[in-house]
């Protein structure tokens, strides 16, 4: 048995290696020959993670569509067309018996593919609003799995399911897990910034970085290609700062580390969101302005009405509003406890890689 997946972006990437490694337990447990997987993408991502979880990465070529006017969306046209022509003939030598697609701009032509090879194709959505390549993927789809339920109104109801969002196994908090409410002396935020680091929300945490740092303990990803220009700023703002030594700050911070050691996150509004919601983390969330991404705003907000999260839109991001909104959740016991009980509503993220792993191996081997 051979299955494809396809994605672009550590959001979409991550949630991939999720399904994989519940993949080789379930063959395992079903006494099934380990099938052979591969990623199809314009890049690989984390080839750490590729060869760990025993994926071969097939380079495809794919272009951008934004949002915002640009040239380089013009010329990806053209690198789109081309990749489609790349994954027919790539996708038509490996010949998977299933395709599973977690969307974003690299997974279009590897999906086109699949269509016109009638490959079997199953999507999982992670946003309250598809993109467009999960959309249009849906029509085709056998099973699309999906996050929100806000989702479910784009896709064929005979072939949709709410399923949560899929996490890896080290992330997973312990079954009977419950989160305490904060009792430190010094309580810790950890603030991610999406995989690459948001410049919009480190500037905003430098205005407040000193204040902060007298009362919490900060745990900083400020994105690889930020990290020096941070270390600079920050090391100048807190020379003389008493607790400097309580600031942690790094290009890229293994989460599966801090969850359990944070009290509370200010992160943008992409995939994470479930892997606090499942560690019971009050959320203070900054999504994306739609001018840029269509979806993380109304992520933030499926979030805050479920009272998990509160929203501040970018262009409100200032040093008052920033201060008010971490003390409201902070400083506010019983505020903290309704936030960190209505995290669980999101458990069904425990076990949705299962459930796509069971039924991709299922049409995999009726394919085959």
């Amino acid at each position: 048995m051979k299955i494809a997946f396809t994605g672009a972006g550590g959001g979409h990437f991550y949630p991939l290696i999720a399904v994989a490694e519940r993949i080789r337990k379930e063959v395992f447990t079903q006494k099934i020959v380990q099938p052979d997987l591969y990623f199809f993408s314009d890049q690989p991502y984390n080839e750490t993670l590729l060869f760990e979880s025993q994926i071969k990465f097939v380079y495809i070529p794919a272009g951008k569509l934004r949002v915002y006017p640009s040239f380089q969306t013009f010329l990806d046209i053209f690198k789109t067309i081309a990749g489609c022509f790349f994954a027919i003939i790539k996708l038509y030598s490996i010949y998977p018996d299933v395709v599973f697609a977690k969307g974003g701009y690299a997974s279009f032509p590897t999906l086109f593919a699949a269509r016109i090879l009638a490959i079997p194709v199953v999507v999982h959505e992670s946003d309250t609003v598809p993109g467009r390549t999960t959309k249009w993927a849906g029509g085709f789809a056998k099973k699309v799995a999906i996050a929100y339920p806000e989702a479910a109104s784009f896709y064929p109801r005979d072939r949709t399911a709410l399923i949560g969002q899929p996490i890896r196994d080290i992330i997973i908090p312990p079954s009977n897990y419950v989160r305490n409410p904060p009792a430190k002396d010094r309580n810790v935020i950890m603030i991610i910034g999406g995989s690459q680091g948001s410049k919009a929300i480190n500037e905003s945490i430098l205005l407040v970085l000193p204040e902060l740092l007298s009362v919490y303990d900060i745990v900083h990803q400020v994105g690889v290609a930020n990290k020096e220009d941070m270390k600079k700023i920050t090391d100048s703002i807190l020379k003389n700062h008493p607790y400097k030594d309580h600031y942690f700050m790094d290009g890229f911070i293994d989460v599966s580390i801090f969850y359990s050691k944070v009290d509370m996150t200010i992160t943008r509004a992409g995939s994470t969101l479930f892997e606090m919601a499942l560690w019971q983390l009050p959320m203070l969330v900054i999504p994306i302005p739609e001018t840029i991404s269509r979806d993380q705003r109304t992520n933030a907000y499926a979030m805050a009405s479920r009272g998990t999260a509160v929203v501040i839109e970018e262009n409100n991001l200032g040093k008052a509003t920033l201060l008010s909104a971490i003390k409201s959740i902070m400083e506010n016991k019983e505020n903290y406890a309704k936030m960190s009980e209505s995290c669980i509503q999101f458990e069904n993220s425990r076990t949705a890689a299962d459930v796509i792993a069971r039924e991709l191996i299922r049409i995999g081997l009726s394919h085959t």
